[in-house]
């Protein structure tokens, strides 16, 4: 088989001028073949030993978009959110099935080949977490010496602030020592930016010809009420979250820092819950309060994943919705209480964040420790030392190309452009790769990257098959730091992979060639002097995929190749026989059987 043949293709809907594809991965910031990985996992054997190999096969196939897929297998499920299965019986469970790989695929990572040598110019990227590393892994792969310029001691932004019983360590470990050293990336610890430290300027006369700043948001945002602070911030007791997770991962916490403490986190994300459910293990007595309400489907709703809210609820987590902080009050120099109004909006009509309370509504919240995880921002120092910023103070820069306004061959972004998941400041590094390879061969930075996409449709069955359960350790046995979601098994994962629709277009997943399951997409022929238009095709088709149209002859069949399966019901149901697929079926079949 050519490998070629089994290289997918971009589909267009000429009627629409839109890319069509399935909603998971329009969904999946990094664009991952979703559809035909899951068909690659779905017809894996179920011996172990014997699947193997194909389960490093399609390890390496995700590898090629997504070297951190690993990370993403424990923290991300934005795929899921569009799955077309959703609103049946639940979403194909992606994120499991991307880690039942990486529990095969992390030992293989640290003998897979590195890339060839670098041999083109020097590239800087600046901040070396998720955004960063993708980033500098694109220019690598084209060929570019990539320097990451790193403040801290380690990789991973960020990452590094997502407790262990969520994203272990050793998986960000491994993943980040070997892109390294696959791509063939310097990493410099240490390196301050701006503050008369290095500028720019420096890198350019270090010859570096572009740069990418993807510095993230480090610094976190204090509690407002209106457009003012919020006083009592300096009270004893009174701190951020971000600053207790990044004390989680630099350096030793007693084990029971909150015993016999009651704390109050601030905050619906789920950073406020992984700082509420690592205070809960750390023996505090913890409440949640928040400015959205319960109910997700609200404008207004918790933006906390469901499984993040459960997690804390079982935990014993106190969750307080719809309040905001309007005072935090102190006795002694020591935090107290807060009080809460009732937030009765917190998204006006445009959809801006603009929080509206009835300050006649409001309780009073008791604690010793209050832990503000209400977001972070960026250092703005260094873009204002640089010129960097508009005269609004926003970054200014092109939003298709990500390249500044201000200064050519400059870069930025990741979450200090805006803040978002990590596979979002991971798309941000592909798009700076990218525009980073055309500036320097002297192209186009825009042109051809201008798209609009469409959602293919769920097909039509009489039942969909259910959603697996999450499996958790009970609540005594999970308050540590260790791990509790139970993985699936390789019978499990296969089971999973198969309740995958494939929603999308043949052409854009081409798992059945990559499996050489048939050489190439079959064509399908309707022969119009045989059929009658008689509809019985259109009944048949679960993926809506055929139409009657009039022409001179009567009513005839048209079939839709972007929603065609090829799955054959509608050329076995034809009574007529008008219906051909051109899939080599029986020279397939007759080499399957002289290969047994």
């Amino acid at each position: 088989m050519s490998s070629q043949r089994a290289n997918v293709e971009e589909v267009i809907n000429e009627i629409s001028g839109k890319v069509y594809l399935p909603p998971c991965q329009i969904a999946c910031p990094i664009g991952e073949d979703i559809q035909r990985t899951n068909a690659m996992i779905s017809v894996l054997p179920l011996d172990a030993e014997e699947a193997y190999n194909r389960i490093i096969e399609i390890g390496n196939e995700i590898y090629e978009k997504n070297p951190l897929f690993m990370v993403c297998s424990y923290v991300c499920g934005l795929c899921e959110k569009e799955c077309n299965y959703k609103d049946q019986t639940g979403a194909v469970r992606r994120k499991m099935l991307k880690r039942f790989l990486t529990d095969y695929y992390l030992s293989y990572l640290n003998t897979k080949p590195p890339l060839s040598s670098p041999t083109k110019g020097k590239v800087a990227v600046i901040g070396g977490g998720p955004g960063g590393l993708m980033g500098a892994y694109m220019l690598a792969k084209n060929g570019y010496r990539v320097s990451i310029l790193e403040r801290g001691s380690e990789l991973g932004g960020a990452l590094r602030y997502i407790p262990k019983y969520r994203l272990p360590k050793d998986i960000l470990d491994t993943t980040f020592n070997n892109l390294i050293r696959i791509a063939h990336i310097e990493v410099k610890f240490g390196v301050e930016m701006g503050n008369d430290e290095k500028t720019l300027d420096n890198l350019k006369n270090e010859g570096y010809r572009a740069v990418f700043i993807a510095i993230g948001t480090p610094a976190p945002r204090p509690l407002t009420f209106g457009r003012e602070l919020v006083a009592g911030g300096n009270l004893e007791g009174v701190m951020f979250g971000l600053n207790l997770l990044s004390d989680m991962n630099q350096r030793d916490i007693p084990p029971q820092l909150f015993q016999g403490k009651r704390v109050v986190v601030v905050g619906g994300g789920n950073v406020a819950f992984d700082v509420a459910r690592t205070a809960r293990r750390l023996g505090g007595d913890v409440s949640l309060v928040c400015l959205e309400c319960e109910d997700k489907s609200s404008k207004d709703g918790i933006p906390a994943d469901v499984e993040e809210i459960e997690g804390g609820s079982e935990e014993g987590i106190k969750i307080t919705y719809s309040r905001g902080v309007e005072e935090i009050m102190g006795e002694g120099g020591k935090f107290k209480k807060i009080k809460c109004p009732r937030c009765t909006s917190v998204f006006d009509e445009d959809g801006r964040f603009n929080p509206k309370f009835d300050q006649n509504d409001a309780i009073y919240i008791e604690g010793d420790v209050l832990l503000v995880t209400i977001g972070q921002g960026p250092e703005r120092a260094f873009f204002q030392q640089e010129d960097l910023l508009d005269e609004k103070g926003r970054l200014d820069l092109d939003q298709l190309t990500l390249m500044s306004n201000r200064k050519e061959g400059v870069f930025i972004g990741g979450d200090v452009k805006r803040v978002g998941f990590a596979a979002e400041a991971m798309r941000d590094g592909m798009i700076a790769a990218e525009s980073i390879d055309r500036y320097l061969k002297g192209e186009d930075l825009k042109a051809g990257r201008e798209k609009e996409y469409e959602s293919a449709a769920i097909p039509k069955l009489m039942d969909y098959k259910p959603q697996p359960e999450l499996v958790w350790a009970p609540v005594e046995d999970r308050l540590n730091f260790e791990p509790f979601e139970k993985g699936f098994t390789l019978e499990e994962a296969v089971e999973e992979a198969r309740r995958c629709l494939c929603c999308g277009p043949c052409k854009s997943c081409k798992g059945c060639v990559v499996l050489e399951f048939q050489p190439e997409i079959s064509e399908i022929e309707v022969n119009q002097d045989l059929c009658s238009g008689c509809g019985v095709c259109v009944a048949v088709c679960p993926f809506d995929a055929i139409r009657l149209e009039k022409s001179e002859k009567g009513l005839g069949t048209v079939i839709d190749d972007l929603k065609c399966k090829r799955c054959g019901l509608c050329a076995s149901a034809c009574p007529a026989g008008a219906i051909t697929i051109n899939d080599r079926f029986i020279e397939t079949t007759a080499n399957i059987y002289a290969a047994l």
